[in-house]
């Protein structure tokens, strides 16, 4: 199992930031894993934790955040989210040197509501190489995340063929990569299990970076998280949605679009 882990690993690490990149993010998973997961878990289901901190941190008995809220935050709160990757893990490097060494609980990337249900963090020394490493490493937990716990993506020549091989509709979910609510989709209704199984069951799923990828079939750019529905001769669209829903709400359209396209 660990083998296995490893390869996905590397493999996530050099398609996310490139070869050069994934040593860093190895030694950045080592330093965590020695230092810093025995006080945070890395990944609980974000309604599970939703629930969990509306209880007072009495069901899970968390004693830090995971490693899963602590990547969101950093992509989301910590330098230019909407710059470029290489200078936001330089602005996210110097935060965790300069936090891990002197914490501060005003300084916190994390909501009040949350960070209220744990103890201040003790000081840390941290070198800059350190540093350098958990950057990478912690910023790219949170899709390394998502793509372990979420629904299989395909190209979108690779869903129009096994759409029409296995008669499911095509479902194009569009964002942009500094979108809150297109992070906030992903993190509290795609990797639910409710929401899984119907995907699974009725569609193939495409994602597609609305600032970098053209949409098929003439479709326009809507706002984001939007979601496309094409049905499974690749031709005819069904629906175009922009928004974000929760669970209840998601599931509740993909019965629609799957009622629409019969």
């Amino acid at each position: 199992m660990r083998v296995w882990w490893l390869i996905v690993s590397v493999c996530f690490a050099i398609l996310l930031y490139g070869e050069s990149e994934s040593g860093l993010f190895l030694k950045g998973e080592e330093i965590f894993s020695k230092r810093c997961a025995s006080c945070h878990q890395a990944y609980i289901p974000q309604l599970l934790l939703n629930s969990n901190y509306e209880h007072n941190n009495t069901n899970l008995n968390l004693t830090a955040p995971t490693l899963t809220e602590l990547s969101f935050a950093l992509k989301d709160q910590v330098g230019d989210r909407k710059g470029d990757v290489e200078s936001q893990l330089m602005e996210i490097e110097a935060f965790l040197q300069e936090y891990i060494s002197h914490p501060d609980s005003n300084r916190s990337i994390l909501p009040a509501d949350v960070r209220k249900h744990f103890n201040q963090m003790p000081p840390m020394k941290l070198s800059e190489d350190e540093a350098e490493a958990l950057a990478v490493y912690m910023r790219a937990f949170s899709e390394k995340m998502m793509v372990e716990h979420g629904v299989k993506r395909y190209s979108y020549a690779e869903a129009l063929q096994k759409a029409k091989e296995e008669g499911k509709i095509i479902m194009i979910e569009g964002y942009i990569p500094f979108c809150r609510w297109c992070m906030r989709m992903d993190r509290e209704v795609m990797v639910e299990p409710e929401v899984k199984a119907a995907l699974e069951r009725d569609f193939v799923l495409v994602k597609m970076n609305l600032l970098t990828q053209k949409l098929p079939l003439g479709l326009q750019r809507l706002g984001t998280p939007s979601f496309y529905f094409i049905k499974s001769n690749g031709k005819e669209v069904i629906d175009a949605i922009e928004g974000f829903g929760n669970k209840r709400e998601f599931l509740d359209l993909l019965k629609q679009i799957s009622a629409d396209a019969k």
